[in-house]
């Protein structure tokens, strides 16, 4: 009878620090920066991460796993891990649903240049 392969044992930094699962960094697994899966993906600015409206949407199911004082405090310290591609799909998932909230409700619209104009 076959024995079951044993556990993975992944480094600190091979951990998202979010979920703590594995983050997948190139650099971790000895590839260089460029093939990694973050250099193809665009990363919310620190002041989107810091909203509240990332803190209430990550208390949500969608975002199961996650917390905003996990993210809190992540973004207070020096960077040892990298986040996950998965983290980082949740993260931008609802920021966009929160932007998307206060566009249905605005009473104006894009289509001027400059952001919203009066409808």
């Amino acid at each position: 009878m076959p024995q079951p392969l044993p556990e993975p044992q992944l480094d600190a930094e091979q951990l998202c620090p979010l979920c703590q699962g594995a983050n997948q960094c190139a650099m971790t697994l000895g590839a260089d920066i460029s093939d990694c899966w973050c250099t193809k993906q665009a990363f919310p600015k620190l002041t989107q991460l810091l909203s509240g409206d990332l803190a209430a949407g990550l208390s949500t199911g969608d975002a199961a796993g996650l917390s905003a004082d996990k993210l809190a405090q992540l973004l207070s310290q020096p960077a040892m891990a990298c986040i996950c591609e998965t983290c980082l799909s949740r993260i931008k998932r609802v920021l966009t649903a929160s932007v998307t909230s206060e566009d249905k409700n605005s009473p104006s619209g894009l289509d001027d240049g400059l952001g919203y104009e009066v409808k």
